[in-house]
């Protein structure tokens, strides 16, 4: 690839036979070719920004590998400085739209209509969104189905994000994504990017694989159908006699890419080392042998 321009400090102008900068494919990918003109002085000035501004392009373009569905969603908004409908109404719009110039397949309109509530009274919103949700859902036809996606904009004070998550995760069952206030005013494409990454791989997406996964040169793993756990057990502080501990298994579920992953999390007696919810079997007289725990 070569990038043909420098600027000519003595004619005050962009003189494309005056240099060229060869650049190597490793350097840049995603890029065939470009010819790029930049107001500078110097051969490896000119190649620095160049590749910094290449680099930017080959960003906006990327998409992911696999994007997620995103059918029935809305938004909750706690923050009082952003009471706006409008103001509320063009930042879902912004990000719903960087989700699918990713690849995120999201319906253009939400499910009920995006509202604000009184941050001192979170978890009754909640709770009224997830209801008021399978409500409408129930009027489509649509039994069975949930919230797909709940997007929170976090009350301007901190401190209840973790409530927060608590109740959409623990108890709704709802995915939910915060944003901080102060961040979407700006309305930055790069805060949006980022969310939207956040956002593709909660809903079933996959952002990024491995080039050797899709290869298949990865040693061993590549070569038959294979699985991969792991595993942990969290005590409590030493000195504390008592509370369970906690264990967690984890294992990709996508092979060959090997890159979607499950977990799940169990409590056990306390400083128990040996994972003791892993696996085991009870006996149903009517239907048999019932595989149980973690792996089953």
């Amino acid at each position: 690839m070569e990038l043909a321009g420098i600027w000519d400090c003595q004619n005050r102008r962009c003189n494309a036979r005056s240099a060229r900068i060869r650049i190597h494919p490793g350097e840049l990918q995603a890029i065939s070719a470009v010819e790029f003109c930049v107001i500078q002085k110097g051969k490896q000035m000119l190649k620095e920004v160049a590749l910094t501004a290449l680099a930017s392009i080959a960003k906006s373009t990327k998409k992911m590998v696999n994007g997620g569905t995103v059918q029935f969603w809305t938004c909750l908004n706690f923050s009082y400085k952003l009471r706006n409908v409008e103001t509320t109404t063009t930042i879902c719009n912004e990000l719903v739209n960087m989700c699918v110039s990713k690849g995120t397949q999201f319906s253009a309109n939400s499910l009920l209509l995006i509202r604000s509530a009184n941050p001192s009274q979170i978890e009754e919103a909640l709770i009224g969104v997830h209801d008021q949700s399978m409500a409408r859902l129930a009027s489509m036809g649509q039994n069975g189905k949930q919230l797909q996606l709940l997007i929170i904009i976090l009350p301007d004070q901190f401190g209840s994000y973790g409530k927060i998550k608590r109740i959409c995760d623990t108890e709704l069952g709802i995915v939910s994504q915060c944003c901080k206030p102060a961040n979407l005013t700006r309305l930055s494409k790069q805060y949006f990017e980022n969310v939207a990454l956040k956002i593709n791989v909660k809903v079933g997406g996959r952002n990024n694989v491995l080039s050797d996964a899709i290869q298949r040169r990865i040693p061993l793993v590549s070569d038959l159908s294979t699985i991969i756990f792991g595993a942990d057990v969290t005590h409590r502080q030493p000195g504390e006699d008592s509370g369970p501990s906690i264990a967690a298994v984890v294992a990709f579920v996508d092979w060959p890419e090997i890159t979607k992953y499950r977990g799940l999390v169990s409590a056990q007696h306390h400083r128990e080392e040996i994972i003791q919810d892993l696996y085991r079997t009870t006996v149903d007289p009517q239907r048999g042998v019932i595989h149980r725990g973690m792996i089953r």
